[in-house]
């Protein structure tokens, strides 16, 4: 008789119940629920006429399956959502159609939109010569089943947890009774020594998880050493050290690859490895190392080598021995490294500096207020620039250049000639991609090293780090300042793919109490910056970079994810650097809890986007909703409350509040513009772009355009171009030229809010005593700035907004007024003087002053 694995399976059972008491075959969980192997079968067909078939199976031990779904992509290809909505002795399938004939679908099991991924990576599948595959999957599972047969659903301890240095916390295979689990029969060992156990406590009778109870707390130095738990029935399982290691930290110790041209001293945090050895190669492109060296331990977990001798340009990785495994991986608070990332660098970054670098002067911001932010990425702004040399089109030096394209000015001209006061870098620390891979930059691998392939030398870190400092350099000397935009909630990989968690395993990422990757950021995992060593790194780096590459600011990138604890210390050490830095982020996340959202950034001297503000102008993002400034009706007490720096909403002072009609995620706001109205006329369109930014630049609070916008950027109606290339989101400076009468507005608008202080109060207090709204009596909405008060050459400011498509006129305080701004031209030069009414064509900004 053939005897197939599941056949074995099921006899073991039925022995393992005569062997043992019926309540002790209960209490091992051997009454659940699992796969009737014996009934599954295949869901499809030998073959397709047409196309590609993918049938995916999905087992859940607990049985929940609503809103799991499967998006499915080929490669090249957007993905798509299919419902596991059909059923079988297995558990939920769903059937993945392409129209054409492919080798092979990737896939990722998620919950709703991307609430959760199941598995934290991309999978595939090789799809048969006949179209048609079929696939069988556990949930947290990464292996992809060809047999049902193959699954192992045999009991066991899937995790255990040190969350506290006295409690072990188990997630088990299956439910179990617990109370038929004594504290006598759990065994859990430090190296060989057994440790006693005092209780085991539970939240329910039934239960997949419970916390093992020691008598006496581990130490510190216990967590270098295996850890192991064993329940009666189950195998032993490795105990991983988690939020128990903030009792070891060292928060003071200066982590990283320090070399000059006599020695590097090596040091890195892993109070888990038992061993750490550094791995140097002479270059990148080979597996063996020339040397290993040990690293020796320290205190709280550190280790250190000094190795002498000019390792400049030498390349390295560690080996961190721990929890019986070995990992290779890179230093992830290395300064330079290989492209791809896998190997990091030695680099003296006193070498790195370019002719007067520190000698040339930062320009300072008095106030956060005072900064007008331009959004680019690096790529986009010069690739396509004919006046650029070929070498640099696309690269950091590429944005060097004092420059014009056929009639229009571009590189640094362009910033120069615009007049923004600052460059928002899209990122440009390391990321997950090839050198010729197109992509925003929010993949970030290795936080404190520069992209390499915005380096005309990428294959020479040091030279990438040079090139990047050059480009800073410049800037500064224009008297144009720098904000990276930086991606600290998240990394590209996780857990075995990530050198964060191949260094302290289980550390650096937040994970459910079972051991599942949280996905606040909507990319997979989350960086756990409430536990204190993720939080040093984070503020290390930052520091670094505000330090050693003198950067004026940080925009962060879902700083919602972020815990307000690691923000306040953030802005706290930074400033210490330099009080003018100017910080600002996302008070939302991708899904999940919201721990530093708006209201929260009161008082921490750190700002947050005012999407309330975008909304009510644009309407929404991609849809065809409609706002203050892109057709009829708006909400105008979002304007109102927006253009006083959001003082009477959610912040405290308005540097608190960074304001904008759009930025590089969904629809610039002209494809915005095209896709709600498609048959509205060109000018009517333009006056709606001019009206929005017009808001923008004449509230309190910080302004911030996205790069192009002052040309009526498109991106064909693109809402997510993250990676589609240059022909997608390059820098079209034709359209510079097409759309010069919009230039000319912002750009007058930009020097029109330079020039007086009375659009740049910096407290709430100010903005209550010179800000008042007057009665329009019609659908716009007027208010005067008390400009004297505040140190304005303009007495008295008058500012009206007209968010109809109709003509409206507005009654102006007494006396006659000089205007700078209407429905054509914008600036500091009067254009005509009036009193009585001003009349406001439709979608357009009037701003008058007068002195006494």
């Amino acid at each position: 008789m053939k005897v197939s694995s599941n056949d074995v399976r099921v006899l073991w059972l039925l022995a393992l119940m005569v062997l043992m008491p019926f309540s002790l075959v209960e209490a091992r969980g051997l009454s659940a629920v699992t796969p009737n192997l014996a009934k599954v079968k295949p869901a499809a067909p030998e073959s397709v006429k047409s196309g590609s078939l993918l049938v995916l199976h999905y087992y859940r031990p607990d049985g929940n399956y609503r809103g799991w779904n499967v998006w499915a992509w080929q490669d090249g290809k957007e993905g798509k959502s299919y419902p596991l909505s059909s059923k079988d002795h297995f558990g939920a399938y769903a059937k993945i159609k392409m129209s054409n004939r492919t080798d092979k679908i990737n896939f990722i099991i998620r919950l709703n939109n991307w609430e959760h991924k199941d598995v934290d990576h991309d999978r595939s599948t090789a799809i048969g010569s006949a179209g048609v595959s079929e696939v069988w999957l556990v949930s947290e599972d990464a292996n992809i089943y060809t047999k049902p047969s193959a699954i192992d659903f045999s009991l066991k301890i899937k995790n255990a947890f040190l969350d506290q240095l006295g409690r072990i916390s188990l997630n088990l295979s299956q439910p179990i009774n617990s109370k038929e689990v004594k504290p006598s029969e759990v065994v859990v060992r430090v190296g060989s020594e057994a440790r006693e156990v005092r209780g085991i406590q539970t939240k329910s009778s039934t239960t997949k998880q419970l916390d093992v109870v020691l008598a006496k707390p581990l130490s510190g130095s216990d967590l270098s050493r295996p850890i192991t738990v064993e329940l009666p029935g189950y195998a032993p399982a490795i105990v991983y050290a988690r939020d128990a290691l903030d009792q070891v930290t060292a928060l003071g110790a200066k982590l990283g690859a320090y070399a000059d041209s006599q020695s590097t001293t090596f040091r890195t945090w892993s109070p888990v490895a038992s061993e750490v050895d550094l791995l140097l190669f002479d270059i990148a492109d080979v597996v063996e190392p020339s040397r290993t060296i040990a690293l020796e331990p320290q205190e709280d977990g550190v280790w250190q080598v000094n190795v002498g001798g000019d390792l400049h340009g030498t390349y390295y990785q560690y080996r961190f021995k721990s929890y019986g495994e070995s990992r290779i991986v890179a230093d992830i608070h290395c300064f330079a490294a290989a492209p791809d990332s896998s190997k990091s660098m030695v680099v003296d970054l006193g070498r790195t500096d370019p002719a007067g670098w520190d000698a040339h002067e930062v320009p300072k911001s008095a106030s956060q207020v005072d900064e007008v932010i331009y959004e680019v990425h690096v790529r986009d702004f010069s690739v396509t620039d004919q006046s650029v040399p070929v070498e640099q089109r696309g690269k950091f030096l590429g944005m060097t250049h004092l420059s014009t394209e056929g009639k229009v000015s571009t590189s640094l001209s362009h910033l120069k000639e615009l007049g923004v006061t600052a460059v928002h870098l899209l990122p440009i620390q390391d990321y997950t991609a090839s050198l010729t891979e197109y992509n925003w930059g929010y993949w970030t691998a290795l936080f404190n090293v520069p992209e390499a392939q915005y380096s005309t030398k990428p294959h020479q870190p040091a030279e990438t780090i040079r090139e990047l400092k050059q480009t800073i350099k410049i800037l500064h000397e224009n008297n144009i300042r720098v904000i990276l935009d930086v991606v600290y909630n998240h990394t590209s990989s996780s857990f075995g793919y990530s050198p964060f968690d191949q260094a302290v395993p289980w550390y650096f990422f937040r994970t459910t109490s079972d051991g599942q990757l949280c996905n606040e950021s909507g990319c997979g995992n989350a960086f756990a910056d409430e536990r204190l060593m993720a939080r040093k790194y984070m503020i290390d780096s930052l520091r670094y970079w505000a330090e050693e590459y003198k950067v004026d600011g940080f925009r962060f990138d879902l700083i919602g994810m972020h815990y307000p604890e690691t923000i306040k210390q953030v802005a706290k050490e930074l400033r210490a650097v330099r009080p003018d830095l100017t910080i600002y982020g996302e008070p939302w996340t991708g899904g999940g809890p919201t721990h530093f959202g708006k209201g929260v950034q009161k008082n921490t001297t750190v700002a947050v986007f005012n999407d309330n503000i975008r909304n009510a102008i644009r309407g929404d993002l991609d849809g065809k909703q409609t706002g203050f400034a892109t057709g009829d009706g708006g909400d105008y007490e979002s304007i109102k409350r927006g253009v006083m720096g959001a003082i009477n909403d959610f912040t405290a002072s308005p540097t608190e509040t960074v304001n904008y009609v759009s930025a590089h995620d969904n629809r610039t706001f002209w494809d915005k513009l095209n896709y709600t109205h498609t048959s509205l006329n060109e000018r009517t369109k333009r006056s709606m772009l001019k009206l929005a930014q017009g808001i923008v630049l004449t509230s309190q609070g910080i302004p911030f355009l996205h790069g192009g916008s002052d040309f009526a950027r498109t991106k064909g109606g693109n809402h997510n171009s993250y990676n589609a290339g240059d022909g997608v989101n390059h820098f079209d400076w034709k359209r510079k030229q097409h759309y010069k009468d919009v230039n000319r507005y912002i750009r007058g608008l930009i020097a029109m809010r330079k020039a007086h202080p009375a659009f740049r109060m910096r407290d709430a207090a100010a903005v209550r005593q010179n800000l008042n709204y007057i009665d329009t009596h019609s659908a716009s909405i007027g208010y005067v700035l008390n400009g004297k008060a505040v140190g304005d050459t303009w007495g008295t400011i008058f500012v009206a907004y007209n968010g109809e498509g109709v003509r409206t006129n507005v009654t102006l305080p007494s006396g006659k007024w000089s205007v700078v701004v209407n429905e054509a031209s914008a600036g500091n030069e009067t254009l005509r003087q009036v009193q009585g009414k001003a009349v406001l064509p439709p979608y357009s900004v009037f701003v008058a002053y007068q002195n006494d």
